[in-house]
Order: structure tokens, then C-alpha cells, then sequence
């Protein structure tokens, strides 16, 4: 694949990145998780566990050892472990909730996410996995997608043996920058040989993906020390990459409120240290899979997306599409074909509610027709950067230009900026287009154009 940057018709272009680098939703579910409301009598979607034929499971670990300001994960700042053994008693406990209310279906994909997973012992990370494997059908071979997110900072070199005899085939390695002053900025200092180490020992133990985790628009940083991070980046070579936006939002997130407003990029800087990154990535070789993920062209997530086999959940990109979701821990969020329920945000609410009932769900979402339908042409567009318009008329029981002519109207303004074109009746998003995928779907958001419909979303670029 050709560097992006490298063709007019693919060029991110500071004047694009202006008109639509605004507040939107992600997208990683239809509708999105501010939509849930309280879940009532009658009002149960896991019930559509029972006729699942594949599963996924999410673990949230929320502990993290120290405070990053930057952060808007749910979190718990502790050095006393007991608290992180006595929460997995409770996840354990929650997962056995499910056992009967789910179909003995394989699981394809198994993601611990956080505050920061390695922070457990491998003592605790075997009795979690092992706990879990009695419970759900666990295979540890390379057949399925077992990740982990870790800090590089805390992080224990023979935990990888352990992680790797768990079944761990893949890892995601939160960096964030490189520069020192930046790193003091945010309370996150990070040695990039430690991460070099990390990377190298986990290609020695067999993880067939290592990806990045990285910022912009972070507090002292400029479009030159990107860049100095960018190059030490690509030299260690990891195969996916994602670069994300600092969402600044200290109204609504109380450690961001401890970064200096002063020091943080003017947008015009933003939008620089943006178009310099994509020039960077491209000329290493990375292909630009869609959002802000990046893979190099062996990696599986680049050949699942040039084979339109890309899909979507709430870990982001994913190439192991299964029926059923079940996030366990607190803030976690599950979904089937009934819809969605959520977990309680706070740990000790968490905690009580699965003491009292083994069930921590408080809020979700019931799925509609036209929800199911929604979902379906937001998720094509994201996944596969494409409507087929006999898929959509065979789904919606009418032409696409008729049954969405509000929503084409909306996309007028992408069309005429070489965004999204019309392909042999097909809508398709451009690989100029593929910066502003969450806008494109947005088009198709029925409750995003509702009367005072309008969130607080992160910023697209």
C-alpha cells in the first residue's frame, strides 16, 4: 500500500482536519454507551446468550500502581493488593452468573483490559484465566485472540512466560510519548528501553502482535518531539500502532485537572503534529487501517482490512467477529443480539451489587429493528468503508437512496470534499475519507440527530 500522504486524492489536509476534526462518536456500538438507560423489569438482553455460537470475553482490572493525569479510564490508584485479589473473588464470582445463561459456545477472543491488567501476580493472572476456563470453553492455541494491555513501566519481564502459557498471543503496550518533558507533564515517565525490552522478549515468547499505544496533542509537545518519538517508535518496529487524540476535558475528568492548560498545543499545532505523524508512518511502511490505527502490511489486522474482513467491538479493531460479548468487572459492558448492559462504574458498587445477586448490570440497551439496522450500516462503514446497496435494500426492505435519503443529504457537504463517493450505487468512503469514518457513520445516527441529541464526544483529529 502506497503512503497515504504520497497522493492528492489521499492527503490529509490541514483545511479537512479544521472542518471536521470535531467532537464525534467513536463508534465501537450502535447505539453508543451514553445512550443506555436504567434497566427495567422485563428488559434483558443477555437472554440472548443462549443462542450464541461464539463468545468474547472483556476483563476490566482497574488497578494502576500511580496516576497518569491524562487518563479517562475507570481506575483505582492503590498499592494495596489485596483489594485487586479480593475483586477477581467478585469477577469470578460474576462469570459464574453466566454459566447457565450462556450456550456452550467457544470463546474466539479473551481481552483483559484496564487501569493496568499486569498489575495482578501471575499467581492471580492463572487463577483468573484458569477460573474463567471452568466456566467458558478457553482454548489456548493461536486458532483465537488473547490480549493484554500493559504498562511498560511496571511491568515483569516473566510475566510473559506466564501470559504466553495462559494462551496470550498478543499484546498492547501503553506508551503514550517518549519526551521527557511531556512524560513529566502527564505523571507517566516511561523508558523507551524498557519498552525495546519488552517488545524484543515478547517476540521471543511467540506473541504474533505487539502494538502501541500513543498521544498527540499532549501537554509541551510539539510537531518536532512527535516526531523524535515517532522515529524511536518505528525503530523498535511494532507491528500495529494506535494514535490517538488527547481529549481534554477536565470538566468531566478530575486527574486532568492537575495538567497545566497552558502548556497544551494550540489546535493549529494539533492539527500539524497530526498530518507529520501520518508523512512518518507512511514512509516506515504502516498502512492506515481507518480512526487512528495503524498495522504493517504482514500484520493480520492489515490483511483483514484490505480483505473487508475488519470488525468492530469495544477493544476497537478486531479480525474475531463473535456473537456475544460478555465484560466482566466493574464499568464493563456486554452485548448480544438483545442489546446491551453495562456494569456499575464504581468498585465498591460493583462489588455489592455482585455480593447481593452475582449480577452487576445497572444500565443498557434494548435493540430496535431499526437499532439492528443502524448498527449493521455504522459498522459496515467503519469495518469495511463501504454500503453495498443490494445488502442494504435486502436489510431495510427499500433502496438505499429512499429509506436513508435524510441521511445521504447529511453526507452532501463529505461528498463534494472527496470524502465519500457514490460507486456503482454502493456508498463508499475514499482513502482520503478514512480520517473522518466516525463523521461518515454519524451521518446514519438516528439519536445524534434527535432534538437535543447533541454529547460530549472526543474530537475526531
Amino acid at each position: 500500500m502506497t503512503a497515504l500522504h504520497q497522493h492528492a486524492d489521499t492527503a490529509l489536509s490541514t483545511d479537512l482536519l479544521s472542518r471536521y476534526s470535531g467532537p464525534c462518536p467513536r463508534y465501537t456500538s450502535y447505539p453508543t454507551a451514553d445512550r443506555f438507560v436504567p434497566l427495567q423489569e422485563g428488559m434483558r438482553p443477555w437472554d440472548a446468550l443462549r443462542e450464541i455460537d461464539s463468545l468474547s470475553l472483556y476483563v476490566h482490572i482497574p488497578f494502576c500502581h500511580s496516576l497518569c493525569y491524562f487518563c479517562a479510564c475507570n481506575k483505582v490508584i492503590t498499592n494495596q493488593y489485596g483489594l485487586a485479589s479480593s475483586y477477581l473473588d467478585r469477577v469470578l464470582e460474576e462469570a459464574r452468573w453466566y454459566r447457565d445463561r450462556v450456550a456452550a459456545a467457544p470463546v474466539v477472543q479473551l481481552h483483559l483490559g484496564g487501569g493496568t491488567p499486569t498489575f495482578l501476580t501471575d499467581s492471580d493472572l492463572h487463577r483468573l484465566v484458569e477460573g474463567l476456563g471452568e466456566i467458558f470453553d478457553l482454548r489456548r492455541d493461536d486458532s483465537v485472540e488473547y490480549s493484554v494491555e500493559a504498562d511498560p513501566r511496571t511491568f515483569r519481564l516473566d510475566t510473559l512466560d506466564t501470559l504466553r502459557e495462559l494462551g496470550f498471543n498478543r499484546l498492547s503496550l501503553g506508551i503514550q510519548d517518549f519526551n521527557p518533558q511531556v512524560q513529566r507533564a502527564i505523571n507517566r515517565i516511561c523508558a523507551p528501553e524498557a519498552v525495546e525490552q519488552i517488545t524484543c522478549a515478547a517476540r521471543e515468547r511467540g506473541f504474533r502482535s505487539i502494538s502501541y499505544d500513543l498521544i498527540h496533542g499532549l501537554p509541551h509537545q510539539t510537531v518536532d518531539t512527535l516526531r523524535e518519538t515517532l522515529d524511536r517508535v518505528v525503530a523498535m518496529g511494532p507491528d500495529r500502532i494506535a494514535l490517538y487524540h488527547y481529549a481534554h476535558l477536565p470538566e468531566r475528568f478530575k486527574a486532568q485537572r492537575l495538567i497545566n492548560t497552558d502548556a497544551m498545543p494550540a489546535p493549529a499545532d494539533k492539527i500539524a503534529m497530526q498530518v507529520g505523524a501520518v508523512e512518518m508512518l507512511g514512509d516506515a511502511g504502516y498502512e492506515f487501517l481507518g480512526m487512528d490505527h495503524f498495522a504493517l502490511p504482514g500484520d493480520e489486522l492489515a490483511r483483514a482490512a484490505r480483505a473487508g474482513e475488519l470488525r468492530r467491538n469495544f477493544q476497537g479493531y478486531t479480525l474475531m467477529p463473535a456473537d456475544a460479548l460478555i465484560g466482566l468487572g466493574a464499568s464493563a459492558i456486554s452485548y448480544s443480539a438483545g442489546g446491551y448492559w453495562q456494569n456499575h462504574h464504581r468498585l465498591k458498587d460493583y462489588v455489592e451489587a455482585i455480593r447481593e445477586r452475582g449480577f452487576a448490570g445497572f444500565r443498557g440497551w434494548a435493540m430496535s429493528e431499526d437499532d439492528r439496522l443502524r448498527q449493521y450500516l455504522i459498522m459496515e462503514l467503519m469495518c469495511r468503508m463501504r454500503l453495498d446497496h443490494r445488502a442494504v435494500a435486502d436489510r431495510a426492505g427499500a433502496p438505499l437512496a429512499e429509506a436513508f435519503a435524510a441521511e445521504l443529504e447529511r453526507l452532501q457537504p463529505l461528498m463534494a470534499d472527496g470524502l465519500v463517493r457514490e460507486e456503482g450505487g454502493d456508498l463508499v468512503i475514499t482513502d482520503r475519507g478514512r480520517w473522518f469514518t466516525r463523521n461518515v457513520a454519524a451521518a446514519f445516527d438516528a439519536y445524534l440527530h434527535e432534538p437535543a441529541g447533541e454529547r460530549r464526544y472526543s474530537r475526531v483529529l
